[in-house]
């Protein structure tokens, strides 16, 4: 499938910061090989093609802030232009045409960021990452086989949270899911407040809480969620960004902020936000169709699936194609 024409101006987590050390690495998006790499002036993404003989290069390395191919040693700046063709007599005219493609890169929130176009948008803004009051941890990333648009869908959901995840989140004693509305503000999808009836993430007691969701979609592969724990002031927010690999492959990367236990160490808060995508993945995995319908009658909907009804009308009026039917 060809790269999606409104996906290529999007914004895509590829790696994170951590992920991406003196080595050039390599990061696919539908389907196109991209090379991720690092030099004093920041992050940079070429296509993962050597302009020459077709070299990949993410296999080369960076010498003196250039990305060197492996093959003939040919050395590109971070503008993508050749700087160095090792074969030529010294002082040789660089054809204009040895360049590589340059596609936009940026390091935000922990997580390097690619586009293969020309996004018209910055990256999706997480206020609560920016707060020193919240602790921040990431998760993933996750290699699905699943679309973008089913990952997104899922989290954007609420009535699989005591179902999917009984015993971990919800109680299915509490499945109903209240009269909501979904408001487009600013190109994004935004839900009303809705109760959900959880276990509380604040002790030890297993009590059953009323916890307060809004839930966002604020681009096609990016969702959003924030909850009141037990209608109070503890809340945890979390954004997950859905990179579509090939045609039925994702992965994912999700970053999170809290205001309470705080005392936990990154392994204990990893473990359960671990289990919680297996649990989701389980369910996506084995969905059908793989891709999301967007056909409002393919499948049947219920005043509880505001937000899936409104994401994928949403989907197709900007006119999404990959990972939806």
């Amino acid at each position: 499938m060809a790269i999606d024409p409104v996906l290529k101006d999007e914004w895509f987590a590829v790696l994170r910061s951590d992920e991406l050390g003196e080595k050039p690495v390599q990061a696919v998006i539908m389907g196109e090989r991209v090379v991720v790499f690092r030099n004093s002036e920041g992050v940079h993404a070429f296509k993962d093609l050597c302009v020459h003989r077709g070299s990949a290069l993410s296999l080369g390395k960076v010498v003196d802030d250039t990305l060197m191919c492996p093959y003939h040693g040919w050395r590109f700046n971070s503008r993508g232009q050749c700087v160095c063709i090792p074969a030529q007599r010294p002082g040789a005219a660089i054809p204009l045409k040895a360049a590589a493609q340059v596609y936009r890169c940026e390091e935000k929130y922990g997580l390097i960021w690619v586009s293969l176009g020309q996004p018209a948008r910055e990256i999706p803004r997480f206020e609560k990452f920016e707060s020193s009051e919240y602790r921040r941890y990431f998760t993933g990333p996750y290699l699905i086989k699943a679309t973008a648009p089913r990952i997104i869908e899922n989290f954007l959901d609420f009535s699989h949270l005591m179902w999917v995840h009984e015993g971990v989140l919800g109680d299915s004693a509490y499945p109903e899911i209240q009269d909501h509305k979904i408001h487009r503000i600013d190109d994004t999808l935004v839900s009303d407040e809705v109760v959900v009836y959880e276990y509380a993430d604040i002790d030890n007691t297993r009590k059953v809480v009323p916890n307060i969701y809004v839930k966002k979609a604020l681009r096609p592969t990016v969702g959003y969620l924030q909850k009141r724990i037990n209608s109070g002031d503890k809340e945890l927010a979390s954004m997950i960004i859905a990179t579509p690999v090939d045609e039925l492959t994702t992965k994912a990367y999700m970053i999170v902020a809290q205001n309470f236990n705080l005392e936990l160490d990154d392994e204990a808060m990893l473990d359960i936000s671990n289990l919680v995508m297996a649990q989701d993945i389980e369910i996506l995995e084995n969905q059908r169709p793989e891709e999301l319908p967007l056909d409002l009658q393919a499948e049947l909907s219920l005043k509880s699936d505001q937000m899936s009804i409104y994401y994928r009308k949403w989907l197709k009026e900007l006119g999404v194609q990959w990972g939806t039917a």
